[in-house]
């Protein structure tokens, strides 16, 4: 197995040309264009384990798989595994080494990580110049959603449906993530699975300080009681922000300064607010095609609720977009300043050393009425895709196949069970927190898109980067064009197949 660094070549022409067994859902939230939580499995580590779609005995004689990634994040806030794995002596970096290199030996393989320190804002960039350029280099890009996922509709990367290694509907595949991501039928050109363990980590959540809470509820688990009982909804959230406000700087108004319910930034814990409540962008028709369904009376309350949520709630501070800040909101909670944090299973990482205990809890319901808590993962999770002049398709397929199944059984489990919940989490109720924060992952095939959907995905952030609550008249602005961009994104999927 190799791990290495972007030719030098290749970065310096880069830089010249780019700017740099199924768990139970729970039902589905009471709105007929609600999300649909999709159904992981959690891994059977004590029983026998499934064998994986590589036929026993298979033998790539050899073949070197070359494997493009980055590690490089553009915002401070945000951090990413490396999947090559080293032997250094930490869980998770010991464990997908060890995964790697079982691989390699059972396929008779080679693994050659290629880090190029791309940053994350710019893959999808860099992944369109490689493939134009037909350089064949790299056999599977490991590139973000957000940027890259859309290089798709553009015959950028191969169709995987049917490669006779692949099975997707197995658990070590997320089978409903990936027919989200897909138009029509018969085509898969984004594979999300366990061979890393980026769609666990991406998952958005909320830490409340337990410490905090005990002192003004005398009940440090009150809210992993309300998130059972159905009762953690934005109301209650809001209510308990409203009770711990400290106005310590004496302007009435909740800042940086005073002690907070909770701090939240215009950009992706907006995402992850809005997704939570279970509402849709798209539905799909009778042939399996994305449709809009955004405009429903349910939507028009949420975004008005939204709207308060973000600026009328007593000790809730709206900071903005600054990557920085970010920072300094996740350090104001690890100081015992705040009561909740908006963030993504990512964030317990850098606070291990917190001194005060934490909860783990899901977004909160819109109103008791939704029916089950949803996640919608965080819109920089990488995504693997092999490029359209992919020359070795079935190797590929075969290590992809066999990195998920093995990731599953032993990738995921060191981090959900061992850090994710021993580790990380500070008591056993966060785990089963944890454990429905998985059940209720989402997504929308406009939220993955972006710019294919003229960012319709993403019109949750209009309304509050700009400070507006009146859907109806954003959404009518955008309507048609968003029809046209559906139609021309549809017809480009259907010329390439």
């Amino acid at each position: 197995m190799k791990k290495q660094r972007l030719p030098a070549l290749l970065l310096a022409l880069l830089l010249t040309s780019v700017s740099c067994g199924s768990a139970p859902s729970g039902g589905t939230p009471s709105d007929e264009t609600t999300l649909t939580p999709e159904t992981t499995a959690e891994p059977e580590t004590s029983a026998a384990k499934e064998p994986s779609g590589v036929p026993e005995g298979t033998d790539l004689e050899g073949e070197t798989i070359n494997i493009w990634y980055t590690t490089k994040a553009t915002s401070v806030a945000e951090t990413f595994v490396d999947i090559a794995g080293e032997m250094t002596g930490d869980v998770m970096s010991d464990t997908i080494y060890g995964l790697n290199k079982g691989v390699e030996d059972k396929l008779n393989c080679t693994l050659n990580f290629y880090n190029s320190e791309c940053p994350t804002s710019d893959t999808g960039t860099d992944v369109r110049k490689l493939i134009m350029s037909d350089d064949t280099t790299y056999d599977v890009f490991h590139a973000v959603q957000w940027n890259a996922a859309k290089l798709a509709a553009d015959g950028m990367y191969l169709n995987v449906w049917g490669n006779k290694y692949l099975s997707l509907d197995k658990p070590w595949w997320n089978e409903s993530y990936m027919e989200e991501m897909t138009v029509g039928e018969g085509s898969v050109y984004a594979l999300v699975g366990d061979y890393t363990v980026d769609r666990t980590r991406c998952l958005a959540n909320v830490y409340y300080n337990k410490n905090m809470y005990d002192d003004f509820y005398q009940n440090a688990d009150g809210l992993y009681e309300d998130v059972m009982s159905g009762k953690w909804t934005w109301d209650r959230l809001r209510e308990i922000s409203a009770t711990v406000w400290n106005d310590l700087d004496s302007d009435g108004v909740p800042s940086w300064d005073d002690r907070l319910g909770f701090g939240i930034n215009n950009y992706n814990n907006i995402d992850a607010l809005f997704y939570g409540t279970g509402v849709r962008v798209t539905t799909r028709d009778k042939d399996n095609l994305p449709v809009l369904s955004l405009n429903t009376e349910r939507t028009v309350n949420i975004v008005k609720k939204m709207y308060q949520f973000c600026f009328d709630t007593t000790g809730g501070f709206m900071y903005g977009g600054e990557y920085t800040d970010d920072v300094k909101n996740r350090q104001k909670f690890e100081d015992g300043e705040s009561m909740f944090l908006f963030g993504f299973f990512y964030t317990a990482e850098a606070m291990r050393e917190m001194t005060d205990d934490y909860g783990i809890l899901p977004y909160p319901k819109f109103d008791e009425s939704q029916q089950n808590y949803v996640s919608v993962v965080h819109d920089i999770m990488r995504i693997m895709v092999l490029p359209a002049n992919c020359q070795k398709t079935d190797a590929v397929c075969a290590v992809l196949e066999q990195l998920s199944h093995d990731g599953y059984y032993d990738l995921l489990p060191a981090y959900y069970d061992i850090l994710m919940k021993n580790k990380y989490a500070r008591d056993s109720l966060s785990a089963e927190m944890v454990d429905i924060i998985r059940e209720g992952c989402v997504t929308d095939i406009a939220y993955v898109y972006g710019d294919p959907f003229n960012q319709m995905g993403y019109l949750q952030r209009t309304f509050i980067q700009q400070k507006k609550d009146d859907f109806a008249s954003e959404y009518a602005k955008k309507e048609t064009a968003t029809i046209t961009a559906i139609d021309k994104f549809v017809g480009q999927f259907e010329s390439i197949k």
